[in-house]
């Protein structure tokens, strides 16, 4: 105990340990059945995961192309009973015909559950264009059929010039020859959620000249229906991290996850408005692109209650997959937070990714992993 009158920076800030910590999780990683690995098939970007009639519903970008694992495709959508066994029901939105703004790829694809209706919205693109748009479609039943709006419900800003456009294809934001405004060269990873009445889409940006990495940050539009018109919020951005956008109801405000990109990378954040977020503690091995069931997600409650499991997208291989998740993301619980529970513990991942560069047999790391547990 510091018995003198001196409190350090650390101190200060210190707002408990995160034993003590609601909003901090450790997340536990599992295969999953129907939509594991398949040579030959990229499924990846799953939405949030919804209940209806007695099973589990999610939706994903799914293609058969080995150029890119997210374009060039279609928005598919499975089944479960459990969340482990999934059965892939084939596609519930497919691109356009040509010459259409979704002629090339609809994608990264976000439920939304409003008004007696369900709601997808998505990315979308043309061919040869490089910027994307955000697109929807609606549907009496998550089954479908589904059908899209006829023009978008949100484009980039129309500012910033590459210096040559025809050769980016999907890189827009570099190469500039006069910076955009923050997302003026893309607007990804799009998902609404009901809010105090209305409806916010959260979306990633980036700015024609900054890099695709480092640089995104999220916005938010704002809409009094689910399918529109949405208004860019004067304060935009309201991130200025996280590659996907993430957010979720948190008792009387929002919680989002911000992963690996940008100053505030591996956090989780917290706002009583939707737009002003803080910071409230570190997580580790945050799931990628993850679709969480989140049961009050579009109830509108005032008392968000959070997720115990989802579903995420594994794309270091040579085709995407996806993995289930268990954690503790809900006020009021107990949390699994032993080390030995966590293979990640003590590790480099470096080192569990390509062991032989390193002088280490695979064999020997999962001997090293059966002998840990």
């Amino acid at each position: 105990m510091n018995t003198s009158d001196q409190i350090s920076a650390a101190m200060k800030r210190h707002r408990g340990d995160d034993s003590e910590n609601e909003f901090y999780t450790r997340f536990r990683y599992k295969p999953v059945r129907g939509l594991g690995y398949e040579k030959g098939v990229n499924r990846r970007d799953p939405s949030s995961i919804i209940k209806c009639k007695g099973q589990y519903y999610i939706w994903y970008t799914r293609n058969e192309c080995d150029q890119s694992s997210w374009l060039d495709a279609d928005i598919w959508y499975a089944v479960s009973k459990d969340g482990v066994d999934w059965q892939e029901v084939g596609p519930a939105v497919k691109r356009g015909d040509a010459g259409c703004w979704d002629e090339y790829s609809v994608f990264t694809t976000e439920i939304l559950v409003a008004e007696n209706r369900y709601y997808l919205t998505y990315q979308a693109k043309r061919n040869n264009d490089p910027l994307n748009v955000v697109g929807m479609a609606w549907a009496d039943s998550p089954d479908g059929p589904w059908t899209k709006l006829e023009q978008p419900i949100l484009e980039p800003s129309r500012d910033g010039k590459l210096i040559n456009p025809n050769e980016h294809g999907d890189s827009n934001w570099g190469a500039a020859l006069e910076e955009g405004c923050w997302d003026s060269g893309a607007i990804h990873d799009p998902g609404v959620i009901t809010w105090k009445g209305q409806y916010y889409l959260y979306y990633k940006g980036h700015a024609i000249g900054e890099t695709m990495f480092t640089d995104s940050k999220w916005g938010v539009a704002v809409a009094d229906k689910p399918e529109g018109p949405y208004r860019k919020h004067s304060a935009n951005p309201v991130s200025n991290s996280g590659h996907e956008t993430w957010v979720f109801p948190w008792r009387t405000g929002m919680a989002a996850i911000v992963d690996w990109a940008g100053p505030e990378k591996g956090t989780i954040q917290y706002s009583e408005d939707g737009i002003n977020f803080e910071i409230m503690t570190t997580l580790e091995d945050i799931p990628p692109a993850g679709g969480a069931y989140i049961p009050d997600k579009f109830l509108d409650t005032g008392d968000g209650r959070g997720f115990s499991w989802g579903l995420a997208h594994y794309g270091g291989s040579d085709w995407a997959f996806l993995v289930g998740f268990d954690c503790d993301l809900q006020p009021d619980v107990k949390k699994d937070l032993g080390w030995k529970n966590f293979s990640h513990y003590s590790t480099i991942r470096d080192v569990m990714k390509d062991p032989e560069r390193f002088g280490v047999s695979r064999e020997s790391l999962f001997r090293c992993k059966a002998d840990a547990e």
